[in-house]
């Protein structure tokens, strides 16, 4: 998954470059609950559930939200600010791992062939400068996991994040997640930046600028009754 700073990212941009986000943004309670919404798919361990994926991609390296199940089953409620940060978050989950990872990454077998299935890939290949990766260093603190770490205090002081956010917001109605769960999450943010914003610099799997114009691009394509 995205990390949270980096949902919060997202979520700042939309709240800065679009109409609707504008209009949150105007109002301070409003746009509180749409950056809780934005962290709440992943307050739960079963991202399964919160993340309405498709079971048949299960065991896939990569599995990313059916946008539309969410948007289907919470129609009457997605006036709700908290449920528009939720549904973002989804959003940007399927483009960053339907659209741009595929862009940058690819798994490989032992054999070296392309390869979807996670209990087959041993290697993940970068694809901006051909490294072959083993799977278990790519998804740890050397490559991908670090990156996020590396970026986070950049990507807070660059989009000036809030993360003092207040927890207590009421839940419309949405079965997926407990909303008391996101004070745990909040408490975990402001221990993600420790690390010198100069780190950025020093990102393995990422291009920072190639990355954030996906995400400015992707907020610019966000449509909540079309999100596919």
């Amino acid at each position: 998954m995205p990390g949270y700073i980096l949902h919060l990212t997202a979520a700042q941009m939309f709240l800065k470059q679009t109409k609707k986000g504008q209009e949150l943004s105007a109002n301070k309670k409003d746009k509180n609950n749409f950056l809780i919404g934005n962290l709440m798919p992943d307050t739960t361990k079963d991202k399964e559930k919160s993340h309405f994926r498709d079971p048949k991609y299960h065991g896939n390296m990569v599995e990313y939200p059916e946008t539309s199940w969410f948007a289907k089953k919470y129609h009457n409620i997605l006036h709700d600010p908290s449920v528009m940060g939720y549904l973002f978050h989804l959003y940007i989950d399927r483009k960053f791992f339907k659209e741009y990872m595929p862009g940058i990454i690819e798994f490989r077998d032992k054999e070296d062939q392309i390869e979807e299935k996670m209990n087959k890939v041993k290697y993940v290949i970068l694809k901006r400068t051909g490294q072959k990766i083993l799977k278990q260093d790519f998804f740890s603190e050397k490559y991908y996991y670090g990156d996020y770490t590396k970026m986070n205090t950049y990507l807070f002081n660059r989009y000036h994040i809030p993360i003092r956010l207040d927890p207590e917001v009421n839940n419309p109605g949405i079965e997926e997640v407990s909303y008391q769960d996101v004070k745990k999450v909040l408490k975990e943010l402001e221990g993600y930046l420790t690390v010198p914003e100069e780190a950025v610099k020093n990102v393995k799997v990422f291009d920072v600028e190639d990355l954030l114009l996906f995400l400015e691009n992707s907020v610019e394509e966000y449509n909540p009754w079309n999100c596919e």
